[in-house]
């Protein structure tokens, strides 16, 4: 029996196609033709404003998906004198 995906996973797999599918056919070669204003503004509708909004949109969905954990959870909490001895421009 198969198990099930997670949720972010198959976010992120989309995520990552659609990025990829519109960055190809930004740098398809010779589209728009050379010397064209008109060709270049509809390729730039067509490409670089999906590809940013995939890549934001992708980055906040994935962002609500996965929470990143807060740095003291993650390290554990540290003794205030050990921290001040590791900063930067600390008491010499």
């Amino acid at each position: 029996m198969a198990k099930k995906q997670e949720a972010y996973k198959r976010t992120e797999k989309w995520w990552l196609g659609s990025v990829i599918f519109f960055y190809a056919l930004y740098n398809l070669p010779g589209v728009p033709n050379y010397h064209d204003p008109k060709a270049a503004l509809i390729h730039g509708a067509l490409t670089i404003i999906p590809l940013w909004i995939v890549t934001y949109v992708g980055l906040v969905v994935v962002n609500k998906q996965r929470k990143l954990k807060n740095t003291t959870e993650a390290v554990g909490a540290k003794s205030d004198d050990n921290s001040a001895k590791n900063k930067e421009g600390a008491a010499c």
